[in-house]
């Protein structure tokens, strides 16, 4: 054999050496291509999970809360047998109320069904369109203006959220506060700020930890009363 065609033990250790790191280019390939189809993956899974509510965060009961720029978002847990004509029925009342009071006066935020059980959830410009819209009597800004307004307190008990406070308190008490008002139950309310006082009444509770306030449905009674809830 010609001494031109063997292979030289340095050679063999560079052939070797060359296959390693082509094998290793491989396996980093393989493993960035891996990661990219997991990373992928996941992306698809949060998008679908995102777009379908699953980690939307929901109200169980029914609840109303009052923004910062005076916004209310109502959200509406019910059943009903014709639930899944429900959702084209409240678009056509928005549709029908925003041609007549200005476009995104009402607007339609979140719909979901399953079975007879749907969830509902609807912003309102201000509090006086979510009232004009629902027909249910509500306010919300300072004590004098509900003054202003028509809202008698007077001949109304309060309780303060205080543990220094009396459990029974005037008006007075409010002063230069702000009060959302409200003639319904079986609800829970959050106001933007701190509650300082609830109207005196067994059926309305005020939770410490996050200031939520609940108006519970009275069985003895068959219609609701108005709900001063004060905060500052």
């Amino acid at each position: 054999m010609d001494k031109r065609d063997k292979v030289t033990p340095e050679q063999i250790r560079v052939y070797r050496r060359r296959k390693r790191i082509i094998q290793k280019k491989r396996q980093r390939r393989r493993r960035q291509l891996i990661t990219a189809a997991v990373i992928l993956a996941a992306v698809i899974v949060v998008l679908f999970t995102a777009l379908s509510g699953i980690f939307e965060k929901r109200s169980r009961s029914d609840l109303l809360t009052l923004s910062s720029d005076g916004s209310v978002i109502f959200e509406e847990n019910s059943t009903m047998d014709d639930a899944a004509g429900l959702k084209d029925f409240v678009n056509k009342q928005i549709s029908s109320y925003n041609s007549k009071n200005g476009e995104g006066s009402v607007q339609l935020k979140r719909f979901a069904r399953s079975g007879d059980h749907y969830y509902v959830r609807t912003k309102y410009k201000n509090m006086a369109v979510y009232s004009d819209f629902t027909g249910y009597d509500a306010y919300s800004g300072t004590v004098e203006g509900a003054k202003e307004a028509g809202y008698s307190f007077g001949d109304t008990s309060f309780k303060s959220t205080s543990s220094k406070a009396s459990a029974d308190a005037s008006a007075d008490a409010f002063k230069g506060q702000k009060v959302l008002i409200i003639k319904e139950w079986g609800i829970s309310v959050k106001v933007p700020g701190e509650v300082t006082g609830t109207s005196l009444a067994e059926n309305v509770t005020c939770d410490p930890k996050d200031g939520t306030v609940k108006i519970k449905k009275q069985s003895d009674s068959g219609t609701a009363l108005l709900t001063y809830i004060f905060y500052k």
